[in-house]
């Protein structure tokens, strides 16, 4: 039942955090010269690689590969490809979303052709498709020897790679150029940094307006809604993720969406959000309990938010030396690991019995991000990372615990499903940022609304 003096309360608090929120150019967008010097980038490297052209590919999901070259495609059910060559960048798109694509693509300067191949299942449109090998040619000047394949395999759809192989003469002919594509995209101009460091700023503000409605009874979506609200009266035109919003034992989904479910007074809840800019995606997520007053928290349950909290400040400051001094990256993940094995026997003499506590470190605990907020495919820090960060990098830095093993109901801790902290870095050379406004403990921000 819609509840109208519930709404226009939540209504009001939100128009009190955007007072509050700071304004940005929401026009502003990559300047075509950019696009411009990425593909000559691209192109040069895939020359001196011996290839005569290379094929991107991005979905809904897998969204980063042709914007970055082509523009903020603003992708919706058809997927795009492209191609890349030493005539420049061609955009491959379906014959619906070849007219979505071609809304933005010409900001990047980049010619967009419909093509049957990325259509929608098995309809019928009237609209002259143009042949992909034809595309393939306009890009390399001439029917290549060899294609490179700059998106991995893992994302790219069979029909489109069987295709490639048939028309080069097979499967030897197909290059894998991932990491010369990754190594690319990984250092940030001083346009993504803007537009990144926007998008963490708006993050914070989704963050603050959803803890600020925050109380017992609401559902989970009723607090997204919200984040959505705020990011978009801020600018925001797409999310690197559906905003997260889970409670209770829901958190041991770790990444899981805001869903039809209760938030009860006490409960821990986990709120998640990636706002882009101009398809430069940032992120922030945080884990509070649903209290009025933070004396009210549990030992227990405080236990653990000092916990993650604490291991969050490690990480950091293990990332300002690591790019301060020059340092391999993997220390940063190390160090990481050498605080949750340090807190072992404590936590093990809380709970009764040995607890093995770096492995409640559910992944890595950072992460590359760019046009997806995760789906980089490479920049992860893990204990392989033996040389030292980028220049201009963005990194997102995500700390948590859990409280569960291999599966949902296996409860290695008692009392805890999951927890985090997750922030935006912004490393400029030596130079280290946390890009979002918000400061690492938010607790305060929830109980205005009970």
């Amino acid at each position: 039942m819609f509840h109208l003096s519930n709404w226009k309360r939540e209504a009001d608090i939100v128009a009190e955090v955007l007072k509050e929120a700071p304004s940005f150019d929401k026009e502003y967008r990559i300047p075509r010269e950019e696009f411009r010097a990425r593909q000559r980038k691209v192109a040069d490297a895939l020359a001196e690689a011996g290839l005569d052209c290379a094929i991107v590919y991005s979905d809904e999901h897998y969204n980063g590969d042709v914007p970055y070259l082509g523009g903020n495609t603003n992708i919706s059910i058809e997927p795009v490809a492209g191609v890349i060559g030493p005539n420049g960048f061609y955009i491959l798109a379906g014959l619906e979303g070849g007219y979505v694509a071609e809304q933005l693509a010409p900001k990047s300067g980049s010619e967009v052709h419909k093509v049957e191949m990325l259509k929608l299942a098995d309809e019928d449109y009237p609209i002259d498709a143009v042949r992909v090998e034809d595309v393939i040619e306009m890009a390399a000047g001439r029917k290549p020897d060899r294609i490179g394949l700059l998106t991995p395999r893992a994302v790219l759809p069979v029909g489109m790679f069987e295709f490639l192989r048939d028309y080069v003469g097979g499967e030897e002919r197909i290059v894998d150029v991932q990491e010369l594509y990754y190594k690319i995209k990984y250092e940030k101009s001083d346009n993504e940094m803007r537009l990144i460091r926007e998008a963490s700023r708006i993050a914070s503000v989704m963050i603050k307006g959803m803890l600020s409605v925050l109380r017992p009874g609401m559902y989970e979506t009723q607090v997204a809604q919200w984040g959505y609200a705020i990011a978009c009266e801020l600018g925001v035109e797409e999310m690197g993720f559906d905003i997260m919003v889970t409670s209770n034992e829901a958190n041991r989904t770790l990444i899981g969406k805001a869903l039809n479910r209760k938030i009860s007074e006490g409960d821990i809840v986990h709120i998640g959000v990636a706002p882009k800019r101009d398809g430069l995606t940032a992120c922030e997520r945080v884990s509070v309990v649903c209290v009025k007053d933070e004396a009210a928290i549990p030992a227990e349950q405080r236990f653990w938010l000092d916990f993650v909290e604490e291991a969050f400040q490690v990480g950091y400051e293990a990332y300002r030396k690591v790019a301060r001094e020059g340092l391999p990256a993997k220390l940063q993940e190390q160090a990481l690991g050498d605080y949750f094995r340090s807190r072992s026997a404590e936590v093990s003499r809380n709970i009764g019995r040995t607890i093995d506590l770096a492995k409640q470190k559910p992944y890595t605990g950072t992460h590359n991000a760019g046009y997806t907020e995760c789906q980089e495919f490479y920049g992860a820090i893990t204990l392989n990372s033996h040389e030292p960060l980028g220049n201009q990098i963005v990194t997102m830095l995500d700390v948590a615990v859990r409280g569960v093993g291999n599966r949902w109901d296996e409860i290695v801790i008692p009392g805890l499903d999951f927890l985090v902290v997750e922030k935006t870095l912004g490393k400029f050379g030596g130079h280290v940022e946390i890009l979002n406004d918000l400061p690492i403990r938010v607790q305060h921000l929830v109980g205005r609304n009970f």
